[in-house]
């Protein structure tokens, strides 16, 4: 275990006690006196990440709200944003998103704060420049993703005391400019190029360049985008693990893969994460992730291992030679058969893995294990919040839209097949066509992971893909445009009377 994930583990993970801190009220209690206790500051973001709300749980879920997956029983709150039924007081949107995402704010404003106050006798420069650059990097990556939810939200880049007044909301467009400035200026001169074995689990300089690209790329500045991204590839500190399957099991943590990752153990009191499923097969088969479920869509957008698909389109064209009915499975794109459980899921001895019949015939199998092993306190595995698959298939996404299906387009995509042997993409793709591709290929490699929807979002497509996509009538629904947006928490509304006054996202 490294010294950054031990003190995460020791000091700062007990979820169930964990307290969501008001943005407009948060109170500056914490004095650090060495790098050690300034470490330790850092496990607590880190620690708000961990958070059932956020990588611990319901974040891979945001899978519920796409073509990839459906809710199949309503405890965690998926549903009504599904079926477009969401408002203020929506369970997700009140209670669960919003203040996980601005603790991990206040616990990073907190630490910034109290390490630019240490003297150059409790800690070094170096290592007081990259603990600020690291808390940096998770607060402006906490606002990415609420900026892509709810757009305009409050920006808080220090302490706020309980007398301090109100947060109403900024712009989109200025917290864009904040946070790229943060990124280029402060985030990644101090970071690492590569992270030491010891220091598994901290960020490096990939993650925040990747990070600056996603917010280039929500710009619509695919140039910008894409020679950052080539940076982070050029600078091969990063490659693809050998075996998709096996990567989404603790043999996979902290791999060449790893951009960021969040890390889970259970050897202390409530530090494991909830995500994933461990089988045992000599007891009652169960469902995994019994509450949400992969649907058919998914399962037949993989095309064949001939890279044609199961029915004819006109991207990919007729259907595949190798595609048989009675076994419709079989000689599919292996990430199929590693994403999701079929009801071909069977032990070589041909017993059932898991509990499927013919209604219930898909079940979430990326991030679960076979094992009569069982966690001793939530689960182990790691989760991968950037890996760099991502790099690369944001750098095709970028690059084609900055300058066409070029060369490195093709390149980097290809590597992405290559990985699973899948064959490499058809030459002379125009740039609308090699657009598809792209958006297929990340729909495929990250489905079941949190990635899908945001994508989405920030294609601006997700109505249209959404809807097309309904498993059962009614289920899939999406308000044009009122759902491209959340509405504000009926509790920051009550509390916040800067928000208040400022009124409610459009449609709510």
């Amino acid at each position: 275990m490294t010294i950054l994930t031990s003190i995460i583990c020791l000091t700062a993970c007990k979820k169930s006690s964990l307290t969501l801190t008001d943005p407009n009220n948060a109170v500056q209690n914490t004095y650090y006196k060495s790098e050690k206790e300034a470490l330790s500051g850092l496990a607590g973001i880190f620690d708000a990440f961990q958070s059932n709300n956020l990588t611990g749980k319901r974040y891979r879920e945001f899978d519920h709200l796409t073509d990839n997956a459906t809710t199949v029983q309503n405890t965690g709150g998926y549903l009504e944003i599904e079926n477009s039924t969401h408002g203020p007081q929506s369970q997700l949107i009140n209670t669960v998103f919003w203040p996980a995402y601005y603790t991990v704010i206040s616990r990073a404003n907190l630490l910034i704060s109290d390490v630019t106050k240490m003297d150059s006798t409790t800690i070094n420069s170096a290592s007081r420049k990259r603990i600020i650059a690291e808390a940096s990097f998770l607060r402006d990556y906490a606002y990415c993703d609420l900026t892509a939810l709810w757009a305009d939200v409050p920006l808080s880049l220090s302490p706020l005391g309980p007398f301090a007044e109100p947060l109403s909301r900024t712009s989109k467009t200025e917290i864009y400019t904040k946070m790229i400035d943060d990124l280029l200026k402060v985030i990644i001169p101090n970071l690492p190029l590569q992270l030491t074995a010891a220091e598994a689990g901290r960020i490096g300089k990939g993650a925040a360049k990747t990070l600056l690209a996603k917010y280039y790329l929500y710009q619509k500045d695919y140039a910008n985008a894409a020679i950052i991204l080539k940076e982070v590839i050029e600078s091969r500190v990063y490659s693809l693990y050998p075996d998709y399957a096996k990567l989404f099991t603790e043999s996979g943590e902290f791999s060449s893969e790893s951009v960021f990752e969040i890390n889970f153990n259970s050897i202390s009191v409530d530090v494991g994460e909830n995500f994933s499923v461990r089988i045992d097969t000599a007891i009652a088969l169960v469902v995994p992730s019994q509450f949400w479920a992969p649907i058919r869509s998914l399962v037949n957008s993989y095309l064949c291992t001939d890279g044609r698909p199961v029915a004819a389109s006109t991207l990919y064209g007729t259907t595949s030679p190798l595609y048989v009915a009675a076994n419709p499975y079989n000689n599919r794109d292996p990430r199929l058969r590693a994403t999701v459980f079929t009801n071909a899921d069977n032990t070589p001895g041909g017993k059932k893995i898991w509990r499927w019949t013919d209604v219930n015939s898909f079940a979430v199998k990326k991030y679960t294990s076979i094992s009569n092993v069982q966690f001793i306190s939530g689960g182990v595995q790691n989760y991968y919040v950037i890996r760099y698959a991502d790099v690369l298939l944001l750098y095709a996404e970028a690059e084609n839209e900055a300058s066409g299906a070029t060369a490195n387009v093709y390149s980097a995509v290809n590597l992405i097949r290559q990985r699973v042997g899948m064959p490499n993409y058809p030459a002379g793709l125009t740039k609308d066509q090699m657009r598809s591709y792209i958006r297929d290929e990340r729909r495929w490699e990250f489905a079941l992971e949190h990635q899908r929807y945001f994508d989405l979002q920030r294609w601006g497509i997700t109505g249209q893909v959404v809807t097309a996509a309904s498993p059962l009538a009614g289920r899939k629904v999406f308000t044009e445009p009122r759902d491209y947006l959340w509405p504000y928490p009926q509790n920051e509304m009550d509390r916040n009377p800067a928000m208040n006054a400022a009124g409610q996202n459009p449609g709510w």
